[in-house]
């Protein structure tokens, strides 16, 4: 294990991918935790990834080009073999054999989008935290804009912290923010991209050795 100094703080990045309505045959929600140390330090490479990789838009899995994304990737694999407490998770529904709530109507449980967007997140963080321990006694959720209305983004904080069985740690900051400006949002992104390529477009150039370094959920109900 690398030697850092203790956390003060971890941090949570997450972003989605697919529609929580009908738009898409899937849906996709993925994470990176890390605490502010590595934080520090993973910002150094990617600002030098920015600068030797020619990458002057954002880090979209969809806005790459080979070269770059297997550079992103060696950075994410560095940090994971050299022992840094970074982690990645992602949960995906294919919602052919999705039978959980909120996605259609059933009864005593309406069709709402809203609702599924914040079940699937619940169950993403619950996966992630079963696995992996907060290296600090502060957690702070940062989500790449789910929502653009206000009572909705309370909605979700209410949702995620006063959910009486839910198997997650307690958070301090839950909060929304662009990816433009926040590097880890666009990092997360990559990692979705990594999910829907070998669940759902079932590309054949996607590297096992980072899906490995990657912990993966289907969520059916």
């Amino acid at each position: 294990m690398v030697e850092t100094n203790k956390a003060k703080r971890d941090f949570v990045f997450i972003d989605e991918s697919g529609d929580p309505g009908s738009g898409t045959s899937y849906y996709i929600v993925g994470l990176i935790h890390l605490d502010d140390a590595t934080l520090r330090r993973l910002n150094i490479h990617l600002g030098a990834f920015r600068y030797f990789g020619s990458v002057k838009k954002e880090l979209k899995s969809t806005r790459l080009n080979k070269v770059q994304k297997d550079l992103l990737g060696s950075i994410f694999e560095l940090f994971s073999e050299s022992g840094y407490p970074i982690k990645a998770s992602a949960v995906y529904v294919d919602k052919a054999r999705y039978r959980g709530v909120y996605l259609k109507e059933k009864l005593s449980f309406p069709k709402s989008p809203t609702r599924f967007k914040h079940l699937i997140l619940r169950k993403l963080l619950e996966f992630h935290f079963q696995k992996n321990k907060p290296q600090s006694n502060e957690i702070e959720i940062v989500v790449d804009r789910f929502h653009s209305n206000e009572a909705k983004e309370q909605q979700m904080r209410n949702y995620l912290r006063k959910g009486v069985n839910f198997k997650t740690p307690p958070f301090l900051h839950i909060i929304q923010a662009d990816s433009r400006y926040v590097e880890l949002l666009q990092m997360t992104d990559w990692i979705i991209g990594k999910v829907k390529e070998k669940y759902f477009t079932k590309s054949k150039k996607i590297s096992n050795k980072t899906l490995s370094y990657i912990s993966i959920e289907e969520v059916r109900r």
